[in-house]
């Protein structure tokens, strides 16, 4: 009896699918767009700019869009959206960028973002029957004549700060948790300068109750770090880099480091929203107090060090890129380094298909922090002390695969919920 409720209930779903309209599904000589943009939202695009066909292949769009965001100064996002003709359309290409502040609402964003993708889809919806459909206006602005007036004062002279103040309470018949993760973050960002101060705190106790004893593992980190840089050109910054840290996990009672950094960009920095390829390369004096001897039996040191990374971000109509590679050294020894790899990748194959995959690996030799006296039992288990090792290596790895009907333009927000039920 369950059998056949299932299966009339399927045959129901495939009659009335078999009986809707072809318009409601596709329109009928209308521009095919593929939005590539994990932060937009697309059912209100789909309910703003109807007069598009929204396909799920890039293969099978006339205009292909790549979309980025990053952060500004100011706190807010800029969003910058690459159009990318294909097919009648080759060759027509267009980026268009918007910005919101940090105290813009999330309505207020996605009408700005819809605004824009309206701007950039113009010339090509201009080329269809669907033209007729447009209404292009402007909004009446005393300040569009020749007296434009400045803009106006800023108070903050670009100084934004943003301070976090969290914690948890996790409570079982026999462990608890208790943790406090507070923050502040200060900054300035002007085309000339650019300044920062970032502070965090981790403070976690996990009491567990453990054949009737009881066995409390507390947890701490605090950082304060900051940077100064002078932009150089569209190629060039340099500036300072510093830090003051304390962790229990890392043995450090207390670590200091400063020093100047130089960057060189391939790509000019106004092309930073779908590509960089950036080299850093800083050197920095090092202050460490431990909590307890190391294994090189110090309590306290000073020393040197230098770094170099190489950053790579790539965001195109094939897929998306972000690695990174950093090498850094003491200079009393050239055998305490550390290499850090980290690769994410999203491709698109062919159509339908996609493959995506991140790799980390890290080559350690530079654990001269790590206590004498060794790790418990207790910290092993619970994680609350930094263990020996050569190397630290994780990846994944997913494939998509899509088929079906191209076309997504329907808004359907029913049932768009979690269900309890499993």
């Amino acid at each position: 009896m369950r059998k056949a409720t299932i299966l009339l209930f399927i045959l129901s779903a495939l009659q009335g699918y078999s009986q809707s309209k072809p318009d409601t599904v596709k329109k009928e000589k209308a521009l095919n767009i593929f939005l590539d943009c994990g932060y937009c939202d697309m059912d209100f695009l789909r309910c703003d700019i109807p007069i598009v066909n929204y396909v799920r292949d890039r293969k099978e769009a006339n205009v292909d869009i790549v979309a980025s965001a990053e952060q500004t100064g100011s706190g807010g996002e800029e969003f910058t959206f690459v159009f990318i003709g294909q097919g009648k359309y080759k060759g027509q290409t267009d980026t268009l960028r918007t910005n919101t502040t940090m105290l813009v609402t999330e309505e207020d964003q996605r009408k700005a973002i819809a605004q824009t993708l309206k701007m950039g889809l113009i010339r090509y919806i201009a080329q269809t029957p669907y033209s007729s459909k447009l209404n292009i206006s402007f909004t009446k602005d005393s300040t569009l004549g020749m007296n434009c007036p400045a803009p106006p004062a800023d108070k903050w002279k670009s100084w934004v700060c943003t301070v976090n103040l969290g914690g948890n309470l996790n409570q079982q018949e026999l462990t608890q948790q208790v943790m406090f993760t507070p923050s502040i973050n200060i900054s300035k960002v002007t085309p000339e300068w650019k300044m920062g101060i970032n502070a965090n705190s981790l403070y976690m106790n996990n009491t567990y109750n453990i054949s009737g004893q009881t066995v409390d593992a507390i947890m701490r980190t605090e950082s304060f770090n900051g940077f100064f840089v002078k932009s150089m050109g569209e190629h060039f910054s340099s500036g300072m880099v510093g830090g003051i840290n304390t962790s229990t996990v890392s043995n450090f009672k207390l670590q200091e480091k400063i020093g100047p950094a130089i960057e060189y960009s391939i790509f000019p920095y106004s092309e930073c929203t779908h590509r960089q390829l950036r080299l850093l390369y800083s050197v920095y004096g090092i202050d460490n107090s431990y909590v307890d001897t190391t294994i090189l039996g110090k309590i306290h040191e000073r020393l040197g060090a230098e770094a170099l990374t190489l950053y790579s971000q790539y965001k195109q109509n094939w897929g998306s890129l972000t690695a990174q590679i950093t090498a850094s050294h003491y200079f009393y020894d050239l055998r305490r380094y550390e290499v850090n790899m980290n690769v994410n990748a999203n491709v698109n194959l062919f159509e339908g298909f996609s493959l995506g995959f991140f790799v980390s690996l890290s080559l350690i030799h530079d654990q001269i922090y790590l206590p004498a006296i060794g790790p418990t039992d207790n910290d092993i288990l619970l994680g609350l002390q930094a263990l020996a090792t050569t190397y630290n290596f994780s990846s994944g790895l997913q494939i998509t695969y899509t088929f079906g009907s191209i076309y997504n333009n329907i808004v359907n927000p029913r049932f768009n919920l979690q269900f309890p039920y499993n």
